[in-house]
């Protein structure tokens, strides 16, 4: 069995090469669901119906998407 040392579980060394590694698709990636919860919380704090709730979650989900697949697409020279 392999024994591991858990004192520098929470480096900030460790914490900074993490958000180091993080590029712009994973961001676009991460800003789809928060779309949907902007939205859904919007729609219940203004009392929106569900479907206009929905599309505007759409609407900025589809930007990130549409951003990151057709207007600046991924050249595949990352991490060469």
């Amino acid at each position: 069995m392999v024994r591991r040392e858990i004192t520098g579980i929470g480096s900030v060394a460790r914490l900074a090469e993490y958000v180091s590694a993080i590029d712009r698709y994973d961001l676009l990636l991460g800003l789809i669901p928060i779309a949907f919860a902007v939205a859904g919380l919007a729609g219940h704090v203004l009392g929106l119906p569900l479907e206009a709730t929905l599309l505007g979650g759409v609407a900025i989900a589809s930007l990130a998407l549409f951003n990151g697949l057709f207007f600046r697409p991924p050249n595949g020279l990352q991490g060469a």
